[in-house]
């Protein structure tokens, strides 16, 4: 078994792990170095040296901007479920289709994109990926049909498959090699400010100004991102596509398989409740809305929190021991919310262990797979990535198969055992060999 020095594994779990996986998840690197087989390389230094100083700084604030655009559209549904469900008369499991839908389509989609874009310039397929932003919220916010909200969500999310992987890589492009990871980790401060933000802001402001206003607010920032990468990147920035061939040695490793199922079990177990937050804490524990976004707020900060405890101490206690234990502290916050159903007492410190414990999980996931074969990093981490988004689309399913009476306890209840079978998993998968990588 390939394993990282101590230095790299902390490294991986830190605030660049996540960054790390979505530049990989573009399907490519920055270029070969062999002859004829890279990018133009005149191109490229053309454009890392147009970047230096405050052109470069202000390409990774408006990357950085970016993130937080795609990350806040990614969430907001769960934000504004309730919203959804009064205007369109629909119930709860209808609802979070919303949330099912996008996490197919960045799920499968996003490799997919990153395979069949790779020749396209950088730039212009970042703008691209904020126009799907700019015309999907724009057209739910008009449209009358929940059938065709859904197709014009699956619209929306294709963008976010696109940027959010492509951004890490375009970076990869654009700084020198020394600075690359902290530049990379600094862009994701985007998607960490949407983690503790983006449902928040979606159920206040589904409550004030309607969901469908809040769509177009999204698709007029989408457009001020669109114009400001537009007026930032440089043009000629391509990337290289993995090797088929390092797909399929993932693919034929029981041990890395076994890995990334861990992650898709995991984020089912958070969804089964996640997707549907807003009606629970509304309907079971009477919140308006106001107090939910306060909620969900201070459980984002526990998470950012969890993620430093975990970049702190994985390695000293080893990624494999700290994934147990986040693991644990997030059965244990929703074993709590099954416990206490109802109790607003039991709910609030079930939500702190739950994001605690969830945040890290996936990042110390991301660093695990790295150690276990780094040769395959690349396609390991843009896997674990679409893991991730199917796990939320078959938690958003089952939470939706239980909530049709409404909210009930069955859901936390699913959602422990999800969360057991990922402890279960990850323990054999310490048991089997993986392949030479």
């Amino acid at each position: 078994m390939c394993s990282l020095p101590p230095a790299d594994r902390q490294r991986a779990t830190g605030p660049a792990s996540r960054a790390f996986i979505f530049s990989n998840l573009a399907g490519a690197t920055t270029g070969d170095p062999r002859p004829g087989r890279g990018p133009d390389q005149r191109a490229q230094r053309a454009a890392r040296q147009a970047m230096t100083g405050q052109k470069s700084q202000r390409a990774l604030w408006v990357l950085l901007f970016g993130n937080l655009i795609i990350g806040t559209g990614v969430l907001l549904p769960a934000g504004m479920l309730t919203a959804f469900m009064s205007e369109l008369s629909i119930p709860a499991s209808r609802a979070g289709l919303m949330m099912t839908v996008g996490g197919l389509v960045v799920g499968f989609g996003a490799p997919l994109l990153a395979a069949s874009t790779s020749h396209i310039d950088r730039r212009l397929l970042l703008v691209a990926a904020l126009v799907c932003y700019v015309v999907g919220h724009a057209a739910a916010a008009v449209t009358q049909d929940f059938r065709l909200l859904l197709a014009l969500r699956a619209l929306t999310v294709a963008g976010a498959a696109i940027f959010t992987p492509q951004a890490a890589a375009t970076v990869g492009l654009l700084v020198s090699p020394e600075r690359r990871g902290s530049a990379i980790a600094f862009i994701f401060i985007g998607w960490s400010l949407a983690s503790v933000l983006g449902i928040p802001a979606g159920t206040v402001l589904g409550s004030i100004i309607g969901w469908r206003a809040t769509f177009l607010l999204m698709a007029g920032l989408s457009g001020i991102g669109a114009i400001m990468v537009w007026m930032v990147l440089p043009a000629g920035l391509r990337v290289v596509p993995l090797q088929l061939s390092s797909w399929l040695r993932v693919l034929g490793d029981l041990r890395l398989m076994t890995v990334l199922a861990v992650t898709m079990f995991a984020m089912s177990g958070q969804f089964v409740l996640f997707t549907y937050i807003s009606p629970i804490l509304s309907g079971v524990y009477g919140l308006d809305p106001q107090h939910i976004a306060l909620l969900l707020m201070f459980g984002g900060v526990a998470g950012v929190l969890g993620s430093m405890a975990a970049a702190r101490f994985a390695a000293t206690l080893g990624q494999e021991r700290c994934i147990f234990w986040a693991l644990v502290m997030l059965a244990a916050g929703v074993a709590l919310v099954w416990i206490g159903w109802g109790d607003i007492r039991a709910f609030i410190p079930a939500m702190l262990m739950w994001q605690f414990g969830g945040f890290p999980a996936n990042s110390l996931q991301q660093g695990r797979l790295v150690s276990l074969a780094p040769p395959l990093a690349s396609a390991t981490v843009a896997l674990n990535t679409s893991f991730v988004y199917l796990g939320q689309s078959v938690g958003s399913a089952t939470g939706g198969l239980l909530v049709t009476n409404g909210p009930t306890p069955d859901q936390a209840l699913a959602a422990v055992a999800f969360i057991i079978v990922s402890i279960a998993l990850s323990h054999i998968a310490t048991l089997i060999r993986s392949k030479p990588a």
